[in-house]
């Protein structure tokens, strides 16, 4: 009987339970375990991704700390503290921008797919309207302007849409810039790309977009659509966190015993295509899975442009 009951469970995906170590927390729809610092660090440990669950990733915020960490406030006093210690501390409890939403998984031992509100009594009646206005406040810096066509607001002298509620694949970004007279942003230069990501960090839409750049082509190499190169480098490209160390210099890699975590995406080996910014990485450029679902930013190239009496 006991066991017909187990392939039953096994049947319908009933997950087992599982208790991980105390530096670890479990995947959320498999039975792994994975530790706190492999969170959000742009790697799928978990075979479900849901470590790098984009909503996940965006509530995790650690300010001033290292990602496996968040900023703390008690008595006056700010540190940065390991993230099942900011849950657990009371009398009183840590003050800081880590939501609670995160408290909730790690008291259950598990990640979510989705994050789940910690109070669960809350009127959610007033959560919708604190979200609603919150929306309201947004659309002229995200999806309406009076100076450009429906769908657009203006940042710098360009006509932009930032669709953050709404993901898709890159391919399907393309299509959904079309329907509205746009396309995928491409950088013109360094002063556009400045003005953009500085509009997105003051707004902090919690979402990853995705823009027209591309390596479809290994010969030519990364190219945004219209095939002119990307610029490669700093100040465009974000950096990444390895565990292993990784060579700076190949002259003086045998000599220098000095290990160097981090590295410039994109990857001479990627096996990610398409453009996007990044919001764990302050919205700098990195290099993601085609695949993968991200919010489109469309710069608008209709027939009428900006100060247009007709809009």
């Amino acid at each position: 009987m006991k066991r017909i009951a187990l392939q039953l469970l096994f049947c319908v995906g009933v997950s087992v339970a599982i208790e991980c170590e105390s530096n670890k927390i479990a995947c959320a729809t498999t039975e792994q375990c994975i530790r706190y610092e492999y969170l959000c660090d742009s790697e799928n440990d978990c075979t479900d991704a849901s470590d790098e669950n984009p909503e996940f990733c965006a509530l995790k915020k650690n300010g001033k700390c290292h990602r496996t960490h968040a900023e703390c406030t008690r008595n006056g006093v700010f540190y940065c503290t390991e993230l099942p210690e900011y849950c657990t501390l009371e009398d009183p409890p840590c003050e800081g921008e880590l939501d609670r939403s995160i408290c909730l998984m790690i008291k259950n031992g598990r990640l979510s797919e989705f994050p789940q509100l910690t109070d669960t009594t809350e009127n959610n009646l007033n959560k919708s309207k604190e979200l609603g206005e919150k929306f309201g406040s947004l659309l002229p810096n995200t999806l309406s302007h009076e100076s450009c066509p429906k769908m657009y607001t203006l940042v710098g002298d360009q006509c932009l849409s930032f669709f953050y509620l709404g993901r898709m694949r890159w391919i399907d970004s393309q299509y959904f810039c079309r329907e509205f007279e746009g396309e995928l942003l491409t950088f013109k230069n360094v002063s556009d790309f400045a003005d953009i990501v500085k509009h997105l960090q003051r707004y902090e839409l919690p979402s990853d977009f995705w823009i027209g750049g591309s390596n479809e082509n290994a010969t030519l190499g990364w190219a945004w659509l219209d095939g002119s190169p990307m610029e490669m480098g700093s100040p465009f490209w974000a950096t990444r966190y390895s565990h292993n160390c990784v060579q700076r210099n190949v002259i003086t890699a045998k000599s220098d015993p000095t290990c160097y975590n981090y590295y410039q995406v994109p990857e001479e080996a990627q096996t990610s295509k398409c453009a996007s910014l990044s919001f764990e990485h302050f919205f700098y450029i990195t290099d993601e899975d085609c695949q993968e679902k991200k919010s489109p930013i469309c710069v608008y190239n209709g027939s009428d442009f900006p100060n247009d009496s007709e809009f």
